[in-house]
Parts: C-alpha cells; sequence; structure tokens
C-alpha cells in the first residue's frame, strides 16, 4: 500500500512542478490576439525567430512587425522573455498615432531594462511620466526653443555642416572618381554640431578627418575618444538582442571592462566641463546682471539657471558634478540628438542619390530661394521657407524609419482594437509608415482615433494619392492643391510618427530639424550625388539602437 502512495505522490508532484513550470516559463498568450503558434511552445519564444530574421536580414524590428500582413491584422503579440507578459505589436499609423498623442494617460514610456536605463538612468527618456520627470522636463524646456535654437544652437550646427563639405572636397580630390564611403562622415559632423550646441567647445573631428586625408597621418583628438564612446551606445543595444534575462545581461555589461573604460572618459570630459563653466558663471552672482549674453550652449543656460535660483533660495551654489540628472540629460542631447540625425542623412544620400530627378528638384528649389554664387548664411536659410526642401525632409524620415518603433507600456486595464490588454503589458507601435498595415472595421478603435478621423473628413489615409507606391522615395507625395489651386506643402499628408508624440514624444524634434535642414542644404547645394554601382548601392541595414543602412557610398561632384 505504501508503495503506490508514493509513486502516486511522486507522479503528482512532477505534474504539479511540470505545470508550474509550464505556467511560469512559457509564454501565455493574450486571449484573441495573433500569434505564431509554434514560438507559444517554446520557453524562448519568439528569440530564436527574431534571430534568425536578423541574422538573414541584419534587422527584425520592421520585418517582424510585418508580421501584422501574414496574420491580417493590425494588432499581434510577440513573446520575448519568461516571467514576462507579451509584447504588443501595433501596426496601425492611425492608431499609433492616437496611441502616443491622445492616449498618454492609458500608455506610459516603458522603462524595462535596456541602453538608457544601463547609461543615462537619470535622464528623462530612462523614466517614467512622474512629478519629478516633469519637473525635470521643464527645467531643460527652454533649450528647445525656438529663439535659443535660432539665437544660440544654429550657428553651431552650420559650422559643422559647412566643415563636412570641405571634408567632401578633400575626399572627391582624392577617390579618382570612385565611390566614397561617408556613413562615418556623418556621424563626425553630426557629434561635431551636437557637441558644440550642448557644451560650447569644439571637437573638430570633420577638421581631423581633414588633415589626415592631407597629411596621411593619423590625428589623435580628444574629439575621436568621444566619438568612441558615443559609439559604444550602439554596441550595447546588441546586448539585449536575444537577452532571456535582461537583468543579468545588465548587471554582467556593467562589470565589463569596455563598458567601465567609456564610463570612465564619459565621466571624466563631462566633470571638466560643468567644472569650467561652474567657475565662469561665479562672475554672475553678484546679482548685476543675469548673465543670459554668456549662454552659449545648451549646459550654460540650464547652468546659469541653477546657480541663480540657489542664490535667490538662499542656497549654496550646487556642484554641478554631483547633479545626476543634469550629467545624464546632458549625455542624452549627445546620445540622442547625433545618433539619430547621423542615421537619417546617411538615408537621405541613398534615397537622393538614386533618385537622381528629386534630386535636381530639391536643387533647383534651393537655388531658387537662395541666388548666388555662395551658400546662403545660417539665419536666411532658417528664414526662407523651400516647400521641396519640407518634403523632401518629410520623405526622408518616413523612408529612413531610423528609429522604427517605440516602446510604451499599459499603466492600467485597457483595450486595443476590442482586445483586453492588461496593465503592465509593453505595447510596440511600430512609427514608420513603409506599406498598408491590415484593414480593420472602425468601430474597433478607440473613440479618441474615432473622432480624429472624424475630424480630418473621414477618409481612409490608405486610400489618399500621398498614400500610394510607399516602397518609393517621393517627396511630392507631401503636397496637395489648395483652394486657390496652388501646390502648397503638407505636413499632414501622411501619418508622421518618425518623432513620436504626446507628452513623451522626442524631446529634441525642433533640434533635429533644424540640424537636417542645415546639412540637407549645405550639402545638396555644394554637390551633385552621382550614381553609384550596385556593389557599392545595398540598401541592407544594419540593426542596432537605430536602423542604420549598412552602406553608405556616394559619388561626389562638385557644383
Amino acid at each position: 500500500m505504501e508503495l503506490p502512495f508514493i509513486v502516486g505522490g511522486v507522479l503528482f508532484a512532477v505534474f504539479l512542478l511540470r505545470a508550474l513550470v509550464k505556467r511560469l516559463l512559457y509564454p501565455r498568450p493574450l486571449p484573441g490576439i495573433p500569434y505564431d503558434k509554434e514560438s507559444a511552445k517554446r520557453i524562448t519564444g519568439d528569440l530564436p525567430s527574431i534571430a534568425a530574421t536578423y541574422k538573414e536580414l541584419t534587422e527584425w524590428g520592421l520585418p517582424i512587425g510585418r508580421r501584422s500582413l501574414k496574420y491580417g491584422s493590425p494588432i499581434h503579440q510577440l513573446f520575448m522573455n519568461p516571467f514576462t507578459k507579451p509584447y504588443v505589436m501595433i501596426d496601425d499609423p492611425h492608431e499609433v498615432a492616437d496611441l502616443l498623442l491622445r492616449r498618454t494617460k492609458e500608455f506610459d514610456k516603458s522603462t524595462s531594462a535596456g541602453v538608457w536605463q544601463s547609461f543615462i538612468p537619470y535622464s528623462t527618456i530612462a523614466q517614467q511620466t512622474t512629478p519629478e520627470w516633469k519637473a525635470q522636463r521643464k527645467t531643460w524646456q527652454d533649450s528647445m526653443h525656438p529663439d535659443f535654437l535660432r539665437r544660440v544652437v544654429a550657428k553651431h550646427i552650420y559650422v559643422a555642416a559647412k566643415d563636412l563639405t570641405r571634408l567632401w572636397e578633400v575626399r572627391s580630390l582624392k577617390s579618382n572618381g570612385l565611390p566614397v564611403d561617408v556613413s562615418g562622415d556623418f556621424s563626425y559632423a553630426a557629434l561635431d554640431a551636437i557637441w558644440t550646441a550642448t557644451f560650447g567647445e569644439q571637437l573638430d573631428l570633420a577638421n581631423a578627418q581633414i588633415q589626415m586625408l592631407e597629411t596621411g597621418k593619423k590625428i589623435q583628438t580628444k574629439g575621436l575618444d568621444m566619438h568612441s564612446t558615443v559609439q559604444y551606445i550602439n554596441d550595447l543595444a546588441n546586448t539585449w538582442r536575444g537577452s532571456l534575462w535582461p537583468a543579468l545581461t545588465r548587471w554582467r555589461m556593467q562589470r565589463n571592462p569596455d563598458y567601465r573604460r567609456y564610463t570612465e572618459v564619459k565621466d571624466r570630459e563631462i566633470d571638466r566641463i560643468l567644472l569650467d563653466a561652474s567657475a565662469r558663471f561665479q562672475k554672475i552672482l553678484d546679482g548685476s546682471s543675469d548673465g543670459e549674453e554668456h549662454d552659449t550652449c545648451a549646459m550654460d543656460l540650464i547652468l546659469r539657471r541653477s546657480m541663480l535660483a540657489a542664490q535667490k533660495a538662499g542656497k549654496p551654489v550646487p556642484d554641478p558634478t554631483k547633479d545626476q540628472r543634469m550629467r545624464d540629460e546632458l549625455l542624452l542631447f549627445i546620445y540622442a540628438g547625433h545618433d539619430t540625425t547621423s542615421t537619417t542623412l546617411q538615408w537621405f544620400v541613398k534615397h537622393i542619390t538614386n533618385n537622381q530627378e528629386a534630386q535636381t528638384k530639391l536643387r533647383d528649389a534651393l537655388r531658387s530661394a537662395f541666388p548666388g554664387d555662395s551658400l546662403p548664411d545660417v539665419a536666411d536659410l532658417l528664414s526662407k521657407d523651400v516647400p521641396y526642401l519640407n518634403a523632401a525632409i518629410e520623405e526622408a524620415l518616413r523612408c529612413a524609419a531610423t528609429a522604427g518603433r517605440t516602446v510604451r507600456v499599459a499603466t492600467t486595464d485597457t483595450v486595443l482594437f476590442g482586445h483586453k490588454i492588461p496593465a503592465g503589458t509593453e505595447i510596440v507601435p511600430l512609427t514608420s509608415v513603409k506599406w498598408h498595415p491590415p484593414q480593420v472595421s472602425e468601430e474597433l478603435r478607440s473613440p479618441s482615433s474615432r473622432a480624429a478621423l472624424e475630424k480630418s473628413g473621414g477618409v481612409d489615409w490608405t486610400l489618399k494619392p500621398s498614400a500610394q507606391d510607399l516602397d518609393k522615395f517621393a517627396p511630392e507625395r507631401w503636397f496637395k492643391i489648395d483652394e486657390k489651386g496652388n501646390e502648397v506643402f503638407d505636413s499632414g499628408a501622411l501619418f508622421q510618427n518618425a518623432f513620436g508624440g504626446g507628452t513623451r514624444g522626442c524631446f529634441g524634434r525642433r533640434l533635429a530639424m533644424m540640424e537636417l535642414r542645415i546639412m540637407i542644404t549645405l550639402i545638396v547645394m555644394s554637390f551633385k550625388f552621382l550614381p553609384v554601382p550596385p556593389e557599392f548601392n545595398s540598401f541592407q541595414v544594419t540593426e542596432q539602437l537605430l536602423r542604420t543602412p549598412r552602406q553608405c557610398f556616394l559619388k561626389l561632384e562638385a557644383v
């Protein structure tokens, strides 16, 4: 009697343990939302599929997002890690815009372990929307004010753009008519621009490249050290791909010698710059002036106000090197402002090289707006409206899909397309508009989404002329005929979710658009981008933190 009882107990325990393991480790799909059936049978969920997709295409975000077409549903789910709820992907630009812009009380920024939480955890991008976050964002809001950008920041971007054109002049002379790899050049120019705009001092990365080309000798500068540190952020992104245990991955990464080395370089430079600026601003604390004339960069603006506020409150002037929120926010300026612009510019020149007609139209429009033999100065460039330039920038943002997805978390039990979404579920909206998503009945959309459609005229966006041939680079899609019969630029021709939207939209959008406008104007007015052979013209992607072209070769001809 005892043996059967023991055997039965063991079998029951094994059954119970198996059921517990399955419940804890295996994916638990949300009811009604499509998913890959084979992935649901694995502890690793969709990770093998993602790894296989990345191995074949060197990207996974958009290809996996396109599963919506296979499922015939604008919503589907991914199984990424044990012990976690499924990720819910949204492939519908209309609903994505609604979620980001109008449903901010239901969906907040996700702060699950990642690059930003590991490297700059006190920056606004790494935090949820709390009162502390709002106070921190308010502190920095004037650094993105149009007046400050035009008065202080634009000139730094313009200098970096001019340096880029000089670098390309040298490259063109030494290329013997062959295509040259310019991917690094955009990175140097963008970092030159954003570093000076943030910290008020020059890295001279583009000039260092010019010297190396002219002398044949390697030039070592602090700029190259900082460039390597910034590029390391992209390498960090790869540590999370395929990670079953993100927290463990983060713990191990922070003990990696490379991580520590780059962190030390970053901290040393930031400390030096902050202390120099703090000493410079001591002279305004006598109260004779608010010191606005000393604002030469974003750091000056914020640091000066912080010091004056402490003095006014009768408190000791704070040591800026001990202000972790200020340090991390300054670094966010550098990381986010450098790589996104650099990557988008790479995609722009690739598309404009492969669309010679659009390139000619853009150059003609710029010459018409800025006549004469010389390049426009920065004030003229920013004050004059050039519709075709606006359209080319919007189309470049759409086609680049530099940040093709974002991540939100449901802060309450809610509904998407009629499906129940539990609080705590990670939502992954696709921000790019590169194909028509599966059709969905309007009554399944949120009330705010339906109201927005009605307000815009009730026309399905996929039926508009601007939404056709989405696989092509066509700036003309961003024009419409106004009531007077004139062709005018229409920023609403398509959903533009490249910068996200709402409270947690890209803080640096104005800066990025200014930088794109200045850089594109100067390079298009300075060079023709001639067709390049197929072996230099791949549109394959390398997806790390951002979606970057694997090749960026140009055949340059000065104009």
